[in-house]
């Protein structure tokens, strides 16, 4: 089960896998290129790149304690 494009929120944190892997990561939904949701793009922790919504599937959302 997987957690919607549409349900994601952007600044938050999710541990997600990417097409094609097998191990999941966390990631962050980033609007640093904007806050208009076609402009979001995913952190991975521990690198300065940002990839699209369409390379993740989205597992749990992290929620801060």
């Amino acid at each position: 089960m997987t957690i919607d494009h549409e349900e994601l929120r952007a600044g938050a944190y999710y541990w997600a896998r990417r097409t094609g892997a097998d191990e999941a990561e966390v990631v962050q939904v980033s609007d640093i290129f904007g806050r208009d949701r076609d402009y979001w793009t995913i952190a991975v922790m521990g690198s300065d790149q940002h990839h699209s919504l369409s390379e993740f599937a989205f597992l749990i959302r992290l929620i801060r304690p």
